[in-house]
């Protein structure tokens, strides 16, 4: 199955921008590297490279999804914010989230999830400030750190994991509903 929403091409495109060498299938397209990596038992590198392949508001979206899975204590606040930010992607948004997520200790759930929307676009200073752009794959790498972390901290990580691809999959074959 494809990934309707995925801009690249073929794997490499993705891994080399996480620095990763070439290898073996990553000529193939993402959604057959994914399947691979998940067949190969490789599936915290499968989690870091579907984090990266995803669009930016598909990567969110995911890791809203683990943290409603597997975090359901995050900041209730927070998640607010973040679903006000994924049904209406704006930059106001996007601060807001941010900024709610400000106080939270740094491993919870929502905050990595706030920092990763932070990340998906805009500028990083402040709005009245010269435009500072964020890193191109520095959601995907919030996103990967949060989807693993969610993961550990359950009692069984190898089921949570496995769920957790689940639904990355399962977001990232699904094709979106026209506005």
């Amino acid at each position: 199955m494809e990934w309707p929403e995925v801009v690249w091409t073929e794997a490499w495109q993705v891994t080399s921008l996480q620095g990763e060498p070439r290898r073996e299938g990553d000529d193939q397209p993402p959604a057959r590297f994914f399947q691979m990596l998940r067949r190969a038992g490789e599936n915290v590198e499968a989690a870091r490279f579907l984090a990266s392949a995803l669009p930016r508001l598909r990567a969110v979206e995911w890791l809203r999804g683990v943290i409603a899975l597997l975090a359901p204590d995050a900041d209730a606040s927070t998640l607010a914010a973040l679903d006000a930010w994924l049904r209406e992607p704006s930059d106001a948004l996007r601060r807001a989230a941010f900024d709610t997520a400000l106080p939270l200790p740094p491993e919870d759930p929502a905050k990595i999830c706030a920092t990763a929307v932070f990340f998906s676009g805009g500028s990083l200073g402040p709005e009245d400030a010269q435009s500072l752009p964020p890193p191109k794959t520095g959601t995907g790498q919030l996103v990967a750190a949060g989807i693993l972390h969610c993961v550990f901290s359950t009692a069984e990580p190898p089921v949570a994991l496995a769920e957790a691809l689940d639904l990355g999959s399962a977001i990232a074959t699904r094709t979106r509903k026209p506005s």
